[in-house]
């Protein structure tokens, strides 16, 4: 207290001279950044999906997922750096996409059933990606990217796409159509076929009609084909999924083999047993929906509307080896009605999604390794023991979408653990009973050992497993994880935004028979948010190096972007400096601070990630690519995740008085603020209830200084020995913390306001000041207490000891609400003192101005030293104080220390170095104002209302950047003149939402942009300098696939023998056969590609690099004998890059141009057979028509002698 007096005392009665005039005070802050040709808006990145998940893919040869959307966009994501977005033309709502991994072909279906192939191997010139380059600068022409990948074929379906069925053995396509009938694309000539597979389900359903089944369809119900799977071992073979049930098809014999359609006899409970007796004493059809064959090929599973699983052998389609529901089998099985259950659990929802999954045989090394836990006799063989057998290493998983009760929330998908499948050949015997005794073993196969479940917080509506590299068997076998689509979550407040219906959740695959059978993976970063995911709010920083480095040091050593670390995923991604070479990246990244990314997220989670410019611009150097980027852009610090709804709803939270309304209602549970002190790494998250939670980085203790002797007492003083309103207004969330965590760690919950905050302030000494209407509380969240509370009818101590001027300053703020607030350690006109201020601004102009002064006790007081007008009215856009060199005088430590020595010292002393000033932005004004509560010196004006204002530092230099909706005023500090205009060109929304987009700017010219629909994009204001951009993606990074199940060593002795000359009239293999049987002997020609792109060292190019154009100008002023000599040297330059490139080709493409050069032979030697089969043909036409005609001469000779 005895600073406090004598400092008023001192600021009152000190007769001080005023400063000099601001012209011999101020300088230019801005100096060379007055030129305009130093900025350009830039994008950078735009870090959501546009629309809601429509559909998705993945392809295990190069491992790349796809993801499409409702706004006609395809998202590919591979390793963690490489992410690509593409545009259909036109852009349609995604309806299919497949893979053909073979021939690295990306097969997508848009809602108006027309077919995009995109050949991930080959760059398209024309082709521009949704992550390039918005806008070209000034004069120049549009930018493409040319890391698109190649469009090679389009088609338009006759009718509407239902299914697809795409494999890598053979180069055919199949759609059906909504009119039951499949027809073929040819993926290798890319045009469509003549062949088609008409309805078959017509003439089962017209059997059904002359046999007067009840409930027979009508001649006018067209039986819609739903799925089409390809046989896991012989691709001549189709499993055709209609309506009423199932047919498998041959395509070398161009008919139907087998029809399956499952009858409920009378009598058989079915899937509701306690329906009425009328209903189960008659026989039921079960329409099919989903099907999946089994990895052996003698079975298939047939899910149906009932909820009902039906397993059935190809041979055998009068009876299915066994019928059952999630939890009951042989519900086929009639049983007399006092046997049936009373109870049952109603109605289930269809089967909608069926895989049935395999895994590889245990190899030698997994043997030997179980054998010698085995020998050991430790604990490790039994760990090895379950897990071999929760991973069902040896058998099969049968992954089931749906079959749940209607009564119960969808929230889950069912895998279904079974023993290995038996050998066909141990019943190839030819006894009497053979087929009993393997129909036996197969159904003993269908009992599972373990049936687990993926539990989700929303409904299931669809999921992808993601395989290790085999893309046979469905895209099923060996699978390591499983993509789960969900629904909107009705626990969380609701949003009209199409990305919160649609989000996405992924998991290890498969469960494991232990307490915790699975575990939660990464996604990547757009995918993360959708969904529970959807962003609500954005902020941009940029951070000092000592705290970066705190922020990152316990970041995971691998990078979070991919799936799964271990497992690999394609594609590189190579850096690439805009306006600058790439020797430059280094010296780039060292210039640029770093700068973090915060966002809250729907799913009342506060995610903090790594924005830095180094992360595009530095990367691990190789031999054969060059720099390679390994750390993706932004990188999630998921240590740093702040899960504020688990706090709120945690056991042991249960019974406090302050959050008893959130724990009943936790859809209200919704973050409206985030704020962080960054020098004391301090957060501070508000909800829309009026909630503030506060965390600190954990750092061993539960707060970030040091603990005073007011703090001691207050933790050992129990809750029951405080004040009643004490109680309401803090609550401890210590019991939360993990202090042996790096990551924030829960504080303290305060209730302070009846609402949510209008508006609120951090600072990094622990005050924080939030205000609703005209009430103001400031609080230390350090020491839990109240320094301030105004506004609620009582004058302060302090105020009323003061005069009458503090009781007009209070007549003047009751009269208007707090619209901003800002901490600062700075002077005022009236006090000298240089002390922590906060200053209170109202929508009617007038200024508040705080002192505050921190005690031995380390508490803190506050008063109110001065006040003004500033003669706007309304909201500012951004509103700061800086110093004397134009640098924001921000309330931390650092400057909390000058202070304390400032008011330690006799007299009051004019510095004319050290004032300060006040910059207050409006929508469509800027005033500055001297010695913060002076007069205002200048103002700027503009035409456009401003979204975001903010002072940026670059280079020593200081200027003003307003951003509005179709503009960037760069204005100069502090003469507050207007530097240049930039035209922004935001690209038009997928959606209507909100009325104006939302902007955060950060001090080093990079803003974050919510546009309508909760998309985010990152811009910057100096595009024309130097600086990372996305980096330049290379897509084709083949890996070797394994064989088709049934080719070894046949079909490689086949090629050779074809080779040599034998067997000339043969395939190489079954996918060719199947291709000529589809296609014909008319079969369009292979059209011309460009060759598969290559990434070496050797041909980087840069965007500052000289095009060709500027090249030949150059050549054709040199003189004729240079040129001459150029260009020789450029041949043998060029001649020497390709000898080295085909030099160091892998083994890998000389195989692939071996298997062409087979694949060329056999189509000659088949044209050859087809010309011979021809001539043979005609050969024996030519004999017959001469033996006809000599038989008809001999006739008429012989009659003439009987004439």
């Amino acid at each position: 207290m005895s600073w406090l007096k004598s400092a008023v005392g001192r600021s009152k009665a000190a007769g001080h001279d005023r400063l000099p005039p601001l012209n011999s005070r101020l300088g230019d802050w801005t100096g060379d950044f007055r030129d305009v040709n130093k900025y350009a808006e830039g994008f950078l990145d735009q870090l959501t999906l546009p629309g809601e998940i429509s559909a998705m893919a993945y392809e295990p040869g190069m491992g790349y997922l796809a993801v499409g959307t409702s706004a006609g966009t395809v998202h590919l994501f591979g390793s963690p750096c490489v992410r690509m977005a593409l545009t259909l033309r036109p852009a349609l709502r995604v309806k299919h996409i497949l893979f053909k991994s073979d021939t690295y072909l990306m097969i997508c279906i848009d809602e108006k059933d027309n077919l995009n192939v995109y050949d991930l191997s080959r760059r398209d010139p024309h082709g521009a990606a949704m992550h390039g380059a918005r806008r070209a600068a000034p004069g120049q022409t549009q930018m493409t990217n040319s890391d698109a990948p190649m469009r090679i074929g389009i088609h338009s379906a006759r009718n509407v796409v239902l299914c697809a069925e795409v494999t890598s053995i053979h180069s055919m396509l199949f759609l059906g159509l909504t009119d039951g009938s499949v027809e073929a694309y040819d993926l290798e000539r890319f045009c469509g076929t003549q062949y088609r597979i008409p309805n078959l389900w017509w003439n089962e359903e017209e059997i059904l009609r002359r046999s007067q089944v009840p409930n027979a369809p009508s001649r006018l119900h067209t039986p819609l084909i739903i799925d089409i799977q390809t046989h896991p071992r012989d691709p001549g073979i189709l499993l055709l999924c209609y309506e009423g049930g199932a047919v498998i098809y041959s395509i070398r014999q161009s008919s139907a083999i087998h029809v399956f359609q499952l009858r409920l006899l009378p009598g058989a409970p079915g899937p509701v047993p306690s329906a009425p007796l009328e209903e189960v004493w008659s026989e039921r059809l079960c329409p099919a929906t989903a099907i999946a064959w089994s990895p052996c090929g003698t079975m298939f599973v047939m899910g149906h509307e009932n909820g009902a699983l039906s397993f059935w052998h190809i041979a055998e389609e009068d009876k299915p080896l066994m019928v059952r529901t999630l939890d009951d089998i042989d519900i086929d099985r009639p049983v007399l009605p006092e046997q049936l259950p009373k109870t049952s659990a109603g109605p289930r929802e269809p089967i909608f999604k069926l895989t049935w999954s395999s895994f590889p045989e245990q190899g030698w090394y997994e043997y030997g390794a179980h054998a010698a836990g085995s020998w050991a006799g430790s604990s490790t063989a039994q760990a090895n023991t379950n897990t071999n057998h929760g991973s069902a290493q040896n058998g099969t998983v049968l992954t089931v979408m749906g079959g749940t009760p209607v009564d119960q929330p969808a929230t889950s998908l069912h895998t279904f653990h079974f023993p290995p499948t038996p050998a066909a050949s141990l019943f190839s015997t030819s006894a009497s009973d053979t087929s009993a005794r393997a129909r036996t073993a197969l159904r003993d196969s269908l009992q599972p050992t373990y049936v687990g479940a993926y539990r989700t917080a929303s409904i299931v509506e669809d999921f992808c497993l993601l395989p290790r590299l085999s893309p046979h068997f469905g895209g099923s076998h060996d699978p390591y994880a499983i993509l789960v689509l969900v629904g909107q979550d009705a626990s969380l407040p609701s949003l009209a935004v199409q990305s919160t219906r649609r989000g996405m959740d992924v998991f290890t695959f498969p469960p494991l028979q232990e307490p915790h059978s699975y575990e939660r993976l990464s996604l990547p970063l757009p995918l993360a948010f959708s969904g529970r995911g959807t962003i609500l709010g954005c902020h941009i920083a940029t951070v000092p190096v000592m705290q970066y480095r705190r922020l990152v040091q316990q970041a995971p050593n691998h990078p979070l972007g991919t799936i799964k670390y271990d497992q690999p995923m394609g594609g590189v991604a190579k850096p690439q400096v805009q306006n600058a070479k790439l020797m430059h990246a280094q010296a780039l990244a060292q210039k640029g601070q770093p700068r973090i990314l915060i966002t809250w997220h729907l799913d009342g989670r506060v995610r903090l990630h790594d924005v830095s410019p180094h992360l595009l611009l530095l990367g691990e150097e190789d031999s054969r690519r060059g720099v390679v980027l390994v750390d993706p852009f932004p990188t999630q610090l998921s240590h740093l995740t702040l899960p504020v709804r688990d706090h709120v709803l945690h056991p042991s939270m249960m019974g406090m008085p302050a959050l008893d309304t959130l724990q009943r209602f936790p859809m209200q549970i919704q973050i409206d603020h985030v704020q962080v002190a960054w020098d004391s790494l301090e957060c501070v998250v508000s909800l829309t209830t009026g909630h503030v939670l506060h965390y600190v980085l954990g750092s061993g203790t539960a707060i970030n200084t040091t603990a005073s002797p007011l703090v001691d007492a207050m933790h050992q003083m129990h809750m029951d020995d405080s004040p009643a309103d004490h109680v309401t207004e803090f609550t401890s969330l210590e019991p939360l913390a993990n202090h042996e965590s790096s990551g924030f760690q829960p504080n303290t919950l305060m209730s302070l306001l009846p609402g949510s905050p209008t508006c609120s302030a951090l600072s990094d000494v622990g005050l924080y000041a939030c205000a609703y209407g005209g009430m103001l509380v400031v609080t230390d969240c350090r020491s839990h207490d109240i320094v301030v509370r105004a506004g609620s009818g009582n004058a302060d101590f302090f105020s009323r000891q003061l005069g009458t001027r503090e009781a007009k300053i209070i007549e003047h703020e009751s009269s208007s609400e707090i619209v901003w607030q800002r901490f600062s350690v700075c002077r005022t006109l009236s006090d000298s003192i240089l002390a922590l201020r906060l200053l209170v601004g109202r929508a009617n102009g007038f200024v508040t101005v705080w002192s505050f002064e921190r005690g031995s006790l380390g508490t803190w007081m506050g008063f109110r030293s001065d006040a003004m007008s500033l003669g706007m009215s309304g909201r500012p856009v951004y509103v700061d104080v800086v110093g004397s060199s134009g640098a924001v005088a921000s309330a931390t430590e650092h400057n909390i220390q000058r202070a304390e020595l400032d008011q330690a010292r006799e007299g009051v002393t004019n510095n004319t170095h050290d004032f300060y000033l006040l910059l207050a932005v409006y929508p469509r004004e800027v005033r500055l104002y001297d010695q913060v509560t002076g007069q205002r010196f200048a103002q700027a004006d503009w035409p456009d209302p401003a979204l975001s204002a903010c002072i940026i530092e670059r280079q020593n230099a200081r200027m003003l950047a307003v951003i509005a909706s179709n503009s960037i005023f760069i204005l100069s500090l502090p003469r507050l003149d207007t530097v240049h205009r930039v035209q922004r060109h935001v690209p038009p929304d997928q959606e209507v939402v909100a009325a104006t987009p939302r902007i955060s700017l950060e001090r080093q010219g990079d803003f974050i942009e919510i546009t309508s629909g909760q998309q985010l994009r990152l811009w910057t204001v100096f595009g024309s300098l130097p600086h990372g951009e996305m980096p330049s993606m290379f897509l084709y990074t083949p890996r070797s696939l394994p064989l088709p199940p049934g080719a070894g060593a046949s079909g490689y002795i086949a090629s050779v023998a074809s080779w040599l000359g034998s067997s000339a009239g043969q395939s190489l293999s079954a996918g060719a056969q199947i291709d000529t049987i589809i296609c014909g002997k008319r079969r369009a020609k292979i059209p011309p590609l460009p060759p598969r792109m290559t990434l070496s060292k050797d041909n980087e190019s840069t965007p500052s690099a000289p095009s060709t154009t500027e090249q030949g100008a150059g050549e054709k002023d040199a003189p004729s004998n240079s040129s001459q000599a150029s260009a020789s040297g450029s041949w043998l330059a060029s001649y020497q890059r390709q000898f080295l490139n085909f030099a160091s080709s892998s083994a890998r493409a000389q195989a692939q141009l071996n298997m062409q050069l087979l694949h060329k032979r056999d189509e000659i030697l088949s044209d050859l057979d087809e010309s011979m089969t021809n001539l043979e043909r005609g050969a024996k036409d030519f004999f017959k028509q001469t033996r006809n005609s000599a038989l008809k001469a001999a006739a008429k000779d012989k009659i003439k002698t009987y004439l």
